[in-house]
This record gives C-alpha cells, structure tokens and sequence, in this order.
C-alpha cells in the first residue's frame, strides 16, 4: 500500500519564463524540408519545394517578430528564414530544375 505524505504540493507559476515558439520551429523544419525536396530533378524539386519553402519564409517572419515577447524561438526563426531564403535565391540558379 503506497503511503501518502501529508504535505500541500506547491506549484510556483513564473510568468516571466519563455514560452515555445512553435512558428519558429516550424520555419526551421520547412526550411529544411524546402532545401532537400528541392534536390529533386526535372521541375519536380521545384514544384514540390515552392510551398514548404515559401512557408518557411512566412512562418520564419512570424517567429521573428514573436521572439522577443515570448522570450524564445530567435535562432530556428532566423535559420528558417535564412533556409527559405537559400531555397528561393537557388530556384534563380537552377536549383530543382536540373542535376
């Protein structure tokens, strides 16, 4: 029989702890995702890449402007930005459209 403690369990909240940034890190792994489906030949890692890509961008944005009142999310925010932003300036060279 597991015994009980007679103690309160106090729960202490601290508002002024950084809350999850999810934006931020759905930039991040759309980024990602933009980068690597992009590899694909033939106007295929083109078309396929354009929505995670320019999602990455948007949700990078968003995340950007968050960081600061929710106290994290700043580094996968700017990396996704910076991804989507690599993915879109190799679509001008060729990326996704030839191997």
């Amino acid at each position: 029989m597991p015994q009980t403690s007679d103690r309160a369990i106090t729960v202490v909240h601290d508002p002024f702890a950084p809350r999850p940034n999810g934006l931020a890190v759905a930039a991040l792994v759309l980024g990602i995702t933009g980068l690597v489906v992009g590899i694909i030949p033939l106007f295929i890692g083109l078309v396929l890449s354009f929505v995670p890509t320019v999602l990455a961008i948007l949700f990078g944005l968003i995340g950007l402007a968050r960081a600061g009142a929710r106290r994290s999310g700043f580094v996968p925010a700017f990396l996704g930005l910076a991804l989507g932003a690599l993915t879109a300036f190799l679509w001008t060279t060729g990326y996704g459209i030839v191997w």
